[in-house]
């Protein structure tokens, strides 16, 4: 699979500015989102999941679960077993079930 990673910098909020090639995945709770890293430690900002979404979506992220956003580049079809996408650092995550499909899809065409 070849990954064409941008220099994108996003601001998350009005303080928090982050390089998109450097996140793995974000992680919803609440109204706050946990940005999970590739080398760095874990960063809760206060922003929705759906918020963050909408600034990460036209990056190479998508929504796998209600709780969960995916950098695509990251991620490749063979790492899926049993509804699941397995990530560097022994991480799970959890598809749901009507997002399957679209990962499945999305994960073909890259």
């Amino acid at each position: 699979m070849t990954n064409i990673f941008t220099n994108a910098v996003v601001f998350l909020n009005k303080k928090t500015k982050v390089n998109i090639n450097e996140i793995l995945f974000l992680e919803g709770n609440v109204n706050y989102t946990i940005v999970h890293f590739r080398e760095k430690n874990p960063l809760m900002i206060a922003i929705t999941l759906k918020k963050a979404e909408s600034l990460l979506k036209e990056h190479g992220f998508v929504r796998i679960h209600k709780s969960f956003i995916l950098n695509l580049h990251y991620a490749d079809q063979s790492l899926m077993t049993n509804n699941e996408v397995l990530f560097q650092k022994n991480i799970a995550i959890k598809v749901s079930r009507r997002k399957r499909n679209e990962l499945k899809e999305r994960l073909s065409a890259a």
